[in-house]
């Protein structure tokens, strides 16, 4: 791989300043608050500098948008990773999916601004593609662990499209579940009291009811959910220490 040139290394790292900047901004307040006067003064530049960058507000946010999935994609490759069978390596996913929230929940915030057509319209077709490409590797890591499934023999299935059901409909529980609970207010109205035990019980309940072995067993499931999360704060706290030195 060609190494990048100084003029090169100082336009990258100037742009990763400014999504560092404009990162709390947009979490704190949205869009609107986001302010590129603040952004080149704390960068001591010309506001058109970082127009050189980044066209537009909207497209600050879909970079960031990309860093969170991203993120989130590296997270599924080691939980997907993990020496377990393909229902607790499904399961790690999950507990991946939970822990971005946690970790990286300014990201998770701006991704959800993304996903408005007054901000995606004014994206660059480039950027979208992007976005697109690390959303379909998020999904095929989690194909790969329901394939794995079938080959062994744990799920059975001889419905058409049924892999792409199955990765739709967890992705819809635990990604619409985890961003209802961090938008909606009337939750415990509803009388959940816990949204992250109610996600794992809906998930748990479609893959029983998919007959994908070994069913659910609550004392053990425990047992692998925690022996997940240990494993990957450690391994994100690995990472951050590295990106760091």
């Amino acid at each position: 791989m060609q190494s990048l040139t100084p003029k090169q290394q100082q336009i990258r790292q100037r742009e990763s300043r400014i999504l560092d900047l404009a990162r709390p901004m947009i979490a704190s307040g949205g869009i609107s608050v986001l302010s590129m006067d603040a952004i080149a003064a704390e960068l001591k530049t010309a506001k058109g500098t970082v127009y050189n960058h980044f066209p537009n507000k909207e497209e600050i946010v879909l970079a960031l948008a990309i860093q969170a999935v991203e993120c989130r994609l590296s997270l599924f490759n080691r939980a997907a990773s993990l020496d377990g069978s393909p229902r607790q390596r499904v399961a790690a996913i999950g507990i991946a999916c939970e822990l971005f929230v946690d970790r990286f929940n300014e990201l998770f915030r701006i991704e959800q601004i993304i996903r408005h057509d007054a901000v995606w319209d004014k994206t660059s077709p480039k950027r979208q593609a992007l976005l697109r490409d690390c959303e379909s590797r998020c999904m095929h890591t989690v194909a790969t662990v329901v394939r794995d499934a079938m080959a062994c023999g744990d799920l059975q299935t001889q419905q058409t499209h049924a892999i792409e059901d199955i990765v739709f409909g967890l992705w819809s529980l635990v990604y619409g579940g985890l961003m209802l609970e961090l938008t909606s207010p009337s939750l415990a109205d509803l009388g959940i009291e816990n949204a992250r035990r109610a996600i794992r019980r809906n998930c748990n309940g479609l893959l029983d009811g998919l007959q994908w072995q070994p069913l659910h067993d609550p004392k053990s499931y425990e047992r692998w959910i925690k022996k997940v999360r240990t494993n990957l704060n450690q391994w994100l706290d690995k990472e951050h220490k590295l990106g760091e030195s």
